[in-house]
């Protein structure tokens, strides 16, 4: 998904009329509307959605949050590596997205929590980053812990809730971003930390990017 600039304005203008014609409630993931609506990851554009939306008679507004979902979080991917990450061959690799300097990790668009509305972690300095990254991990899902992987937790980080969703497809921010984090690892290296998991330790590379 190398694209050149003007390519990225027209989708990000697509993923902005997305969240304009879909409903603020998003569902959680059901597997049904999954399968029936996994042509999302053959569209390339919002009108290309709606075509395949209105023939297969899908849930629009699943399919859209999926897409919206797919395409911000593959767009991110990619431009870590327009600074220095090699994307993995293997789209279909769940556990690898990027590679910095050989090391593999999986890359994590997300909202900040709202769970943390209370901000206990200050993210401008490492610790603060240390410990969010500890709470991540410890609030995976039962079946993502079997696997404690290298992450990169780029966070989007606004006053509203529709402002952090909409803050995913700000693809001029990510970049200023991920640039920043990029050339911060060629001087400093990548982020070590030790997490704890049912009696094991693990050394990773992990790090937060924090768009806000």
């Amino acid at each position: 998904m190398g694209i050149n600039k003007f390519t990225e304005q027209q989708l990000e203008k697509d993923l902005r009329r997305t969240m304009e014609i879909t409903s603020p409630d998003w569902k959680m993931q059901n597997n049904y509307y999954d399968k029936t609506s996994n042509f999302i990851y053959r569209m390339n554009s919002l009108d290309e959605c709606l075509s395949e939306i209105q023939r297969t008679k899908v849930n629009k507004d699943y399919a859209l949050h999926r897409w919206y979902n797919y395409i911000t979080s593959t767009r991110c991917e990619y431009i870590f590596c327009e600074y220095g990450a090699v994307h993995d061959s293997d789209k279909f690799n769940h556990d690898i997205d990027i590679y910095i300097d050989g090391i593999p990790f999986d890359v994590k668009l997300t909202l900040y929590p709202a769970k943390l509305s209370s901000r206990p972690y200050d993210l401008s300095t490492r610790k603060g980053k240390d410990d969010m990254i500890r709470w991540y991990y410890s609030h995976q899902s039962q079946e993502n812990r079997k696997q404690i992987l290298n992450r990169l937790y780029v966070v989007c980080d606004a006053d509203t809730y529709k402002e952090c969703l909409l803050m995913k497809c700000n693809f001029s921010l990510m970049h200023k971003h991920i640039k920043d984090f990029m050339n911060s690892v060629k001087v400093h290296g990548l982020n070590e930390i030790i997490i704890s998991d049912n009696g094991k330790e693990y050394h990773l590379k992990s790090d937060i990017i924090h768009i806000h």
